[in-house]
C-alpha cells in the first residue's frame, strides 16, 4: 500500500530537480548538437545540390561547345573538299588541255613525218621502178 507523507514531496522534489537537471545538462546540449548538425548537413547539401547544378550546367555547355567544334570541323572539311574537288577539276582540264596540245603536236609532227616519208618513198618508187623497167626492157628509158 502506498501513504501520502512528506518523502512524497521529497521525491517529487528530487525527480522535478533531476528531470531540470538532466535538461539543462543533457538534452539541451544533445538537441542543441542536433540542430546544429541538421543544420551542418542541410548546408552541404545546399552546396552540393549547388555543384551537381553547376556541374549539369558545364557538362551541357561542354556538350554544346562539341556539337558546335564537331558542326563547325564537318563544314570545315566539306569546304576543303569542295576546295580540293575544285583544284582536281582545274588540274584534271589543264592536264586534259596540255595532252591534246601534245597530241596535236605529235600528229603535226607524225603528219609531217608520214608526207616527208611519202616524197622519199615516191621519188624512191620512181627510181625503182625506171630501175625495173630497164632491167626489163633491157635498155635506158
Amino acid at each position: 500500500m502506498i501513504t501520502i507523507d512528506l518523502s512524497i514531496v521529497a521525491e517529487i522534489i528530487c525527480v522535478l530537480f533531476m528531470i531540470a537537471f538532466l535538461n539543462s545538462a543533457l538534452y539541451k546540449p544533445l538537441r542543441k548538437a542536433i540542430k546544429e548538425r541538421k543544420e551542418k548537413m542541410d548546408a552541404i547539401d545546399a552546396e552540393a545540390a549547388k555543384f551537381e547544378n553547376s556541374t549539369k550546367r558545364l557538362i551541357e555547355d561542354f556538350e554544346r561547345k562539341m556539337r558546335e567544334a564537331r558542326l563547325a570541323g564537318k563544314e570545315e572539311f566539306e569546304r576543303f573538299r569542295a576546295q580540293a574537288k575544285e583544284e582536281e577539276a582545274k588540274l584534271l582540264e589543264e592536264s586534259t588541255k596540255e595532252a591534246e596540245a601534245k597530241k596535236e603536236e605529235l600528229m603535226g609532227q607524225l603528219v609531217s613525218q608520214i608526207e616527208a616519208a611519202k616524197k622519199e618513198l615516191q621519188a624512191q618508187a620512181e627510181a625503182f621502178a625506171m630501175e625495173i623497167a630497164q632491167k626489163l626492157l633491157g635498155r635506158a628509158v
